[in-house]
């Protein structure tokens, strides 16, 4: 019932559409015009027909109701529901016409990806949180899924970090797509109904019908079906960035090794607030030390031991490496992959394809204080930059100076960052070009309606 839409201008739509069928059973549907749902339930019919339910209402009933069985009937005022055992508890609540309520087709592709629910499952939780939280409705507002033979690619990133992860299915019938952008609505219900564990060992159809314009700009929906569950879904409409270029390699770069838990339990003993949210990492050879400090909380600092190849150190935002460990089982060993200039960071578990991509904040500046009596000596300062570098040069000696090989790295994310404000600034222009067709359509309604009242 989280599908129905509760502030739709069409209030038919606020509704759960029940449907009776001797042959087929019942199916219980929902939609907001952008997600639908359609689900088998279990249930005795004796006569076919069709209702809508409202969810709150039901809800409640259900809640009250611990045992027994509910028997509804539709009438031409509302429906009843009645309690057949236990009690004599009967219902009647108000309904509408399921005549207008749009129909959530059945899943009846031909070409598509079957893929572990528990594959799946995992694929969302490891990229769902790096969206764009912000910006819902724009290409990074949601999770991209790509396609290669048999394998599925899903990535996310806000700018300031991204998470993919890969997982293996069977691809019938050739189902290949361009890159779509699945909402993070529709991906929270799939998740919610993949936790379930009468569909946690099943297989997920999963087939995409996307088209991408000149630009790249993609457009389409989605299906998806699990056990007696079938999910559709439009795609954002937008055009995802070019985010292998961002993904460092890892040759030739520093490497630690560290558990998941002890770099958990240490970032949880750092001290930081929403405004003052870095935390430095120092690797030495066999440990790594974590400071922190806030102006008005105080400072930090604990060692832990990881193994280390070299020395180094950057400053992080705690934020976007606790995300990334809730999605992790405490006993993961992390591969990090580094570099001794502020480039991005490379988080790796294993051999199971999950990439997680980080910018560090700017460059620590190290403060030495004259006062014997002070702490450590360093004050972690710095900003968290999106996808780009941050230098101490003026913009205008780094355009005078020619480049070198050196820069590579530097170029590909400053043209990733500038790539993806572009992006964004076109997905608020169609999305204000909509709105505003939208209002352009409503006043010719309310004229012509004038007219025909004249």
């Amino acid at each position: 019932m989280s599908v129905a839409s509760v502030r739709d201008v069409r209030p038919v739509l606020c509704n759960v559409k029940i449907v009776a069928d001797k042959r087929d059973g019942v199916f219980l549907t929902a939609t907001d015009a952008e997600i639908g749902i359609r689900i088998r339930v279990d249930a005795d019919v004796s006569k076919d027909g069709e209702a809508l339910l409202p969810p709150k209402q039901f809800r409640q009933i259900l809640e009250s109701v611990k045992d027994g069985r509910l028997t509804l009937e539709s009438t031409e005022t509302g429906i009843v529901v009645t309690r057949e055992y236990g009690g004599n508890e009967h219902w009647e609540l108000d309904s509408q016409s399921p005549d207008e309520f749009p129909d959530v087709a059945d899943f009846t592709e031909t070409a598509y990806h079957e893929i572990p629910a528990k594959a799946l499952s995992k694929i969302i939780q490891r990229t769902l949180f790096a969206t764009d939280n912000e910006n819902p409705q724009y290409a990074l507002g949601g999770v991209c899924f790509e396609s290669n033979g048999k394998n599925i690619t899903a990535v996310a990133t806000d700018g300031y970090r991204l998470a993919t992860q890969d997982a293996s299915g069977i691809c019938v019938n050739d189902h290949e797509f361009e890159p779509a952008i699945l909402p993070v609505n529709v991906l929270k219900v799939l998740a919610k109904i993949l936790k379930e564990k009468s569909v946690s060992d099943a297989g997920v159809k999963m087939a995409v019908n996307a088209v991408a314009d000149n630009a790249r700009r993609t457009s389409g929906r989605a299906h998806f079906q699990c056990g007696g569950v079938t999910i559709f879904s439009r795609l954002l409409e937008g055009r995802f960035p070019k985010w292998r270029t961002i993904v460092p390699k890892t040759d030739d770069r520093l490497h630690a090794g560290v558990r998941c838990k002890s770099l958990r339990t240490a970032l949880d003993q750092m001290v930081t607030t929403k405004l003052e949210p870095g935390v430095l990492f120092a690797f030495q050879r066999g440990s790594l030390t974590l400071s922190s400090r806030a102006k008005e909380s105080g400072q930090s600092k604990t060692t832990i031991p990881v193994v280390c190849n070299d020395t180094t150190e950057f400053i992080v935002d705690v934020t976007l490496i606790r995300d990334y460990l809730r999605t992790l089982d405490a006993e993961t060993v992390i591969d990090i992959h580094m570099s001794f200039d502020n480039d991005p960071l490379m988080f790796e578990i294993g051999d199971s394809n999950y990439k997680y991509v980080v910018m560090p904040m700017t460059k620590p500046a190290v403060k030495v204080n004259a006062e014997p009596e002070a702490d450590t000596g360093i004050e972690v300062v710095g900003q968290a930059s999106p996808m780009q570098i941050s230098t101490e040069e003026e913009p205008m000696s780094e355009m005078d100076e020619p480049l070198d090989s050196d820069d590579d790295t530097d170029l590909q994310t400053r043209f990733f960052q500038l790539q993806m404000e572009n992006d964004q600034l076109q997905a608020r222009a169609e999305h204000y070009k909509v709105l505003l067709d939208r209002a352009m359509l409503v006043i010719e309604r309310m004229k012509s309606d004038q007219r025909v009242c004249v």
